[in-house]
């Protein structure tokens, strides 16, 4: 499954097409679900505007037709979480785009809470993701 989604990643940065996207993602069992949202994310974060925003439409397609549980997104997420600070250091825009991906899956309260504490700028990225 690691290498089915490392080959999706690619060929969906590079043909940006949202609807093979979707198709995948569905295609890909749910106990995969994710390492696809760490490895989508991980690449969004540190990429342009431009990647962080197609991450997030695939990610809102995905809460709509109920495609990754929310336990799946949180579980994505929280790796990038803990190292989000380091990352900023060499990609400045780290925390406004994992903010922009995060939001777009739609995560309650507790859920976004849970993933700003693992920073160690808390506040800073609870005020991103509110």
């Amino acid at each position: 499954a690691v290498k089915k989604i490392e080959e999706d990643m690619k060929e969906f940065f590079a043909v940006r097409n949202l609807d093979e996207a979707e198709v995948c993602l569905a295609s890909l069992p749910a106990a995969h679900h994710f390492r696809l949202v760490d490895k989508f994310t991980a690449r969004a974060i540190e990429a342009k505007e431009a990647e962080a925003q197609l991450v997030a439409e695939l990610f809102v397609r995905a809460v709509e037709k109920e495609l990754v549980a929310p336990e799946a997104f949180e579980a994505g997420f929280l790796p990038i979480a803990e190292v989000i600070d380091d990352v900023a250091i060499d990609a400045p825009k780290a925390f406004v785009y994992f903010a922009k991906v995060v939001k777009s899956a739609g995560l309650d309260e507790e859920r976004r809470a849970r993933l700003a504490a693992k920073s160690m700028d808390e506040q800073k990225l609870l005020d991103l993701l509110s």
